[in-house]
């Protein structure tokens, strides 16, 4: 194996490892806020549990990571969504029903532009200064009751005093909660977003 097979090796493994640290981060942070809104736990399925069909949920949140990273200059983020809100958004959207295939939505190009666009209507990041943080795909992952939306964009400068908005399915629920969680430098920075919420300081 050349040397640049061995770098690329690497990388990848270490992406992966990222994520699935990041989705287990994720699953902690949303028990201990689930705790904190008196929602029961075990309405937030468990990444990769088997279940045969999916169920309902009576509570309407999302949870997102955002993590800097220094060398690359970049903020990478994670949003945790239930299946089928993701599916009642993009429908909406889409003028037309969109069921998402776990399997495939990863290679799925019209799935990519239908999240993307979503994404930039109601999911949006300033830097310190004012300025957008452009946001790009880098993926998504699912299963039969939740998805993973893996996104990131350039911030020169980390995140201190960035300012962001999360109205993720607040077209759709008027009890949406978004539930966000900053790492920067060290420190853990959370965010609540309701559906009555716009821009907030992330500080």
């Amino acid at each position: 194996m050349g040397s640049g097979e061995w770098g690329m090796g690497n990388m990848e493994c270490g992406m992966r490892i990222r994520r699935v640290a990041g989705r287990f981060l994720i699953l902690a942070l949303t028990t201990v806020c689930a705790e904190a809104l008196n929602i029961s736990p075990s309405a937030f399925p468990a990444p990769h549990s088997p279940l045969p069909t999916p169920h309902p949920h009576k509570i309407h949140v999302s949870v997102t990571h955002l993590e800097f990273n220094q060398p690359k200059q970049t903020v990478e983020i994670v949003i945790r969504v239930f299946t089928d809100d993701l599916e009642s958004a993009l429908s909406q959207l889409a003028k037309r029903e969109v069921k998402l295939d776990p399997a495939t939505a990863g290679k799925n190009r019209q799935v990519r532009e239908l999240v993307m666009a979503y994404l930039r209507s109601n999911f949006e990041l300033k830097n310190k200064a004012g300025r957008p943080v452009i946001l790009s795909w880098s993926g998504i992952e699912g299963q039969l009751d939740v998805f993973f939306l893996y996104v990131e964009g350039r911030a020169p400068g980390g995140l201190e005093g960035a300012r962001m908005r999360n109205k993720i399915f607040c077209e759709l629920f008027d009890d949406q909660v978004n539930i966000v969680n900053a790492k920067h430098q060290g420190k853990q920075i959370g965010l609540m977003f309701e559906s009555k919420d716009d821009f907030k300081t992330i500080r």
